[in-house]
């Protein structure tokens, strides 16, 4: 019995490997895929053969091909299944859900209150999942969730966030799979950023990169070779905690969520209306929201824009460590900053030279997927993680 198990988990990541294929070239015959895998033909085909019959690849239209016999064209099927990614953080949470192919299919977003607590936050991810996956008939196959904070992605089980209440030791990976049946698999969101731009950004396939996530916190996600870097101890990126210069014009302790966050930038223009700083975010009514200081920035109001530069400098001293460390090609921000665009870009870089005395020659931009980056790396996690059932 123990050979059976052995052979069929053997068959399952073979041909999960020859999807993987199939997604990083797209449309490829059976003999370059036989080569990319490195197997005979003859296998390659019995694997291939399988895969067709269970609906997760398609053989296309024969291409024009000038003299010969033009050879058919694998491709993934999109109505092989779908996935689901969930990516939130203190605030917001969003849901995605994408086929086979990994063509998105359907976004969500939900609300997080200051005074959820963490099992009404597991309620709401529950009902999320729920909500992306109902009025498709195409079988969900997997789950990837993108957690803040701390995660064991081997366990399962989300570790410790400091911006949710009570957010510790909890079996995320456990019990969503027991409520829906399905494999699920958790990794940091940030890291799931990373995973979104690897797999769906503009420039998918690069292979060294590190995405830059700010959010209520700040985290690195790290691609060097292709891969995702997560450390002996799954921390990789966790750069929240270092301890960064402070510009007059921003509060905190020093350490670099503490700082140049959205939290922090939220608590600093706060603490500025409060003692009598003229601008037009004093005017509003209710808690003030990173949405009020990005507007406020492209109106032109000048407390908004000393802001946003300051809080760039930082930023531009993080690029400048990052690039030390990994040399990247490009370094990626993701998040509500980044849709200002130049506006927070171009300080940044200016920052990076003073940092460095020079040009570092690395490319920094902002991410053009939108706020859904996470929830899609976190779908992308788990359609790379998932294998067929053999």
């Amino acid at each position: 019995m123990s050979r059976i198990k052995k052979k069929h988990h053997t068959i399952a990541a073979v041909e999960a490997e020859l999807l993987k294929r199939v997604r990083v070239h797209g449309r490829i015959s059976r003999v370059e895929l036989s080569r990319k895998l490195n197997i005979v033909p003859s296998t390659a085909g019995i694997y291939v053969d399988r895969l067709i019959r269970d609906g997760f690849l398609v053989e296309s239209a024969k291409r024009e091909q000038r003299s010969g016999r033009p050879p058919k064209l694998l491709e993934l099927n999109p109505a092989g299944g779908r996935f689901v990614g969930v990516d939130f953080e203190a605030r917001n949470l969003m849901a995605t859900a994408v086929d086979f192919s990994e063509r998105p299919l359907h976004q969500i977003h939900k609300a997080i209150r200051a005074t959820d607590s963490a099992g009404q936050i597991l309620d709401k991810i529950e009902r999320a999942i729920a909500e992306v996956m109902a009025g498709d008939p195409r079988p969900v196959l997997g789950i990837g969730v993108g957690v803040p904070g701390t995660v064991d992605p081997h366990s399962g089980v989300a570790i410790h966030y400091e911006f949710i209440k009570g957010w510790h030791e909890v079996p995320l990976g456990a019990r969503l799979s027991k409520k829906f049946g399905v494999p699920v698999f958790l990794e940091n969101n940030i890291r799931c950023m990373a995973l979104a731009e690897l797999w769906f950004g503009g420039e998918r396939g690069l292979q060294d990169f590190v995405c830059i996530g700010v959010r209520s916190g700040i985290a690195a996600g790290v691609i060097v070779n292709g891969h995702l870097l997560r450390g002996s101890r799954n921390r990789a990126g966790e750069i929240g905690q270092w301890h960064c210069p402070v510009p007059a014009e921003l509060s905190g302790s020093g350490r670099l969520e503490h700082v140049a966050s959205l939290s922090a930038m939220i608590a600093t223009a706060q603490q500025a209306i409060d003692h009598g700083q003229k601008t037009s975010l004093a005017a509003l009514k209710g808690e003030l929201a990173i949405e009020d200081i990005a507007h406020a920035v492209q109106s032109g109001d000048a407390f908004a824009q000393s802001l946003i530069q300051a809080v760039a400098r930082v930023h531009g001293w993080v690029v400048s460590e990052l690039n030390t460390l990994f040399d990247p090609q490009k370094i990626i921000f993701a998040g509500p900053l980044a849709e200002l665009g130049e506006a927070f870009l171009a300080p940044v870089r200016e920052a990076v030279r003073q940092w460095n005395g020079a040009d570092p020659g690395v490319e920094i931009t902002g991410s053009t997927l939108g706020k859904y980056n996470g929830a899609l790396g976190a779908a992308a996690l788990a359609l790379h993680q998932w294998k067929p059932k053999r």
